[in-house]
């Protein structure tokens, strides 16, 4: 059951990240942000994970330390009751840390790809993108108790989601991208407009 629970919080924040991808890309001025923003999303999905699991193994050993405790005729101070909050809060700031450096280091990494790789990568992203719109419609459809053929709609949908999404990258990934950096590196200003 916890494993059923922890793939529900990652597939939700995938969706979060899938759905801010699609806001970006409709509205112009974000598009070059989209690929970061989704990721900065996303992100939050394993940090989440990692915080339920710390949580969980430290109220066990903090279970298992007052049992000793008992046994032992130890006085253990008992923790606080606003532990908890503190304890919010420290995941909440260490999943934005974690969600934005990786943001950072993503523009970073692909303003030193050549034109082409970018295309590629921007291609498969976004088939990722369209597969999570994908396994959402799954969800739905197998909610949806009156629906026939649900798993022949389900594979079908999933196919065209994903090669949409796919071949929009493909094909807009100069729009996903956004200006040159201003230090050429790695790719030269033609590698990286794609003219070379």
């Amino acid at each position: 059951m916890l494993v059923i629970l922890l793939a529900a919080v990652v597939f939700l924040f995938l969706a979060i990240g899938a759905a801010v991808f699609v806001i970006c890309g409709i509205v112009p001025p974000l598009r070059r942000f989209g690929l970061s923003a989704a990721l900065w999303c996303a992100a939050w999905g394993p940090c989440m994970v990692a915080w339920i699991l710390f949580g969980g193994l430290a109220l066990v050993a903090s279970g298992f330390a007052m049992q000793a405790a008992h046994k032992g005729n130890l006085n253990l101070p008992s923790l606080p009751k606003d532990i908890s909050v503190g304890y919010v809060i420290a995941g909440v700031l260490a999943a934005v840390f974690v969600a934005s450096v990786l943001a950072w280091l993503h523009q970073m990494v692909i303003h030193r790809m050549t034109f082409a790789l970018f295309q590629i990568y921007a291609g498969v992203i976004s088939a990722g993108v369209g597969s999570v719109w994908g396994w959402s419609l799954g969800l739905w459809l197998a909610s949806e108790g009156g629906v026939p053929h649900r798993v022949l709609l389900w594979c079908f949908g999933m196919v065209l989601l994903c090669a949409g999404f796919g071949y929009g990258g493909y094909r807009w990934a100069r729009q996903l991208r956004g200006s040159a950096p201003t230090e050429f590196g790695l790719v030269t200003r033609e590698e990286f407009d794609g003219t070379a």
